[in-house]
């Protein structure tokens, strides 16, 4: 028992100690990484046979830079340019596959919690612009989304993982059951370079 709390002990004079990021200092973070995307409450009805198709996730590119600001002891914000390849795959059905592939520009505005052992917490907004897409003409080229993710930070290397749940319609049409929106889980590295 004494070891583990000797243990312990250590480790939180360790944690206690992380350099934490100065009141006032910005940092630019590049980043690269993937994310997983799909459209929500999105099936594919076939009358004959009697059979539907649900959305299931697509992995793709996520890259782009996020310049953070430190406001005070435990407030930063972030924003940022973020280019990734989204869109849906939906289960293989008899006679074809379909997918819907996209190439957005998001834009995330957060706010930090920071911590004193490099572990940060974000939520924020995130519009996104469609730049390119096999299925442009029945997607919106706009949509918005709430980014909600953990950072953790050690030696100028940071780990960020997001969910970005999806507030807008992913269709144009609006005489269909449409309430389809974007789900996205964002796996991230990067460095900081602060200035």
């Amino acid at each position: 028992m004494k070891k583990i709390l000797l243990f312990v002990f250590a480790l939180v004079s360790c944690l206690s100690l992380y350099a934490q990021k100065e009141v006032g200092t910005t940092t630019i973070y590049p980043r690269l990484g993937m994310n997983w995307s799909k459209f929500t409450n999105d099936r594919i009805e076939q009358s004959n046979p009697t059979a539907h198709y649900d959305s299931k996730y697509r992995m793709g590119f996520v890259g782009g830079v996020e310049v953070q600001h430190q406001f005070d002891d435990f407030i930063a914000g972030s924003a940022g340019v973020l280019y990734s390849r989204q869109g849906a795959d939906f289960e293989k059905m008899e006679d074809a596959e379909l997918s819907f592939k996209t190439d957005n520009i998001l834009v995330p505005v957060l706010i930090v919690a920071t911590t004193k052992i490099g572990l940060d917490f974000k939520l924020g907004v995130q519009p996104e612009f469609m730049v390119n897409s096999n299925a442009d003409k029945i997607l919106n080229k706009v949509n918005l989304s709430i980014p909600v993710g953990l950072a953790y930070e050690w030696n100028h290397i940071a780990l960020d993982v997001r969910y970005n749940i999806g507030l807008t319609k992913v269709y144009k049409a609006s005489d269909i059951d449409n309430t389809s929106k974007g789900s996205t889980f964002q796996l991230t590295i990067g460095y900081a370079f602060d200035i």
